[in-house]
């Protein structure tokens, strides 16, 4: 059985998968933390053989998720991995990709009897995870509860922001998006990773707790980073699919750089998937994926290996 990353990916590309129908649903799902109130989302159907495979897409706007063409997904028997050569072929929105990506390797998996944690041969271990909040002028007052913090940054903040944040001992990742000096924020809460910082130099003990996020579109921009970080932030949606995510996270293991699992507002199945995505690859990472409802976040996410499919 893959007990790694890149075997697991050789083994998911080898799965058969019959498509006999495809089908794609937009809605927008109302919620208070999204901007506006309402996310627009989107999902993918691939049935066959009696099973269902769902994927979700991430795509912003309502137009953008009616762009999809349907049509063009390939239908019929294959191996899983020449399937997703052949969407790259035709569909070349990365959202799209992963959605579909996703939505095959749970039919596939489904197929086979089997989970991706069950494919890689690994025991589930309960997923521990970060709440995550946009930019605030008051931080503190949005920690409420238990658990850890991802906080996207501004590099304003007073001094007194920074020394309680510090003093909270529950912040795990600084977000800075490329942008500010981040030593300030560094010698507040020195065990946080630094999320894509602004430009260095910095200083050696900063630059041990840097992570990135945003430039890591795909396995091959690993080597056009300005650093070696401590730490990624892989997003499948992003990238173009779990295949890249996973292959990525090998190509890290190989470098000694540690990955965690971060969302892009997935609001369904998706969701549910990078829960068993982070179960495989950083089970005890700040994983960004906090379920959406704060009354709804137990001390770990449980992942369940027993049943078929992605998530």
């Amino acid at each position: 059985m893959p007990r790694t990353p890149d075997a697991l990916v050789a083994t998911l590309r080898a799965l058969r998968i019959a498509i006999e129908e495809a089908g794609w649903q937009t809605a927008e799902v109302e919620l208070p933390s999204y901007p506006g109130g309402k996310r627009p989302s989107a999902t993918v159907t691939l049935t066959g053989g009696g099973e269902r495979g769902c994927g979700e897409s991430v795509a912003w706007t309502v137009a953008a998720q009616e762009r999809f063409a349907v049509a063009a997904v390939p239908l019929g028997g294959w191996r899983l991995g020449e399937w997703a050569d052949a969407v790259l072929q035709r569909f070349h929105d990365p959202y799209e990709r992963a959605a579909l990506e996703a939505a095959a390797i749970d039919l596939a998996l489904r197929q086979a009897g089997t989970s991706l944690l069950g494919l890689a041969g690994v025991a589930a271990t309960p997923v521990h995870y970060v709440v995550s909040f946009d930019k605030t002028a008051d931080p503190i007052a949005r920690m409420a509860g238990a658990g850890e913090y991802k906080i996207d940054v501004d590099p304003e903040w007073p001094d007194a922001t920074w020394a309680a944040l510090g003093a909270s001992g529950r912040v795990a990742v600084l977000d800075f998006k490329g942008q500010g000096s981040a030593e300030r924020a560094h010698r507040a809460v020195p065990d946080a990773l630094i999320e894509d910082p602004g430009d260095a130099p910095w200083s050696p003990s900063l630059a041990r707790r840097v992570s990135f996020d945003i430039p890591v579109t795909s396995t091959r921009a690993l080597d056009g980073l300005p650093a070696v970080p401590t730490a990624v932030n892989l997003k499948p949606a992003r990238m173009g699919g779990v295949l890249e995510a996973l292959g990525c996270a090998a190509r890290c293991a190989e470098r000694g750089i540690a990955v965690y699992i971060g969302g892009m507002f997935e609001v369904g199945v998706g969701r549910r998937q990078l829960r068993a995505l982070a179960a495989l690859l950083s089970p005890d990472g700040p994983n960004d994926i906090a379920p959406l409802v704060p009354e709804e976040r137990p001390a770990r996410l449980a992942v369940d290996p027993a049943r078929p499919g992605f998530g």
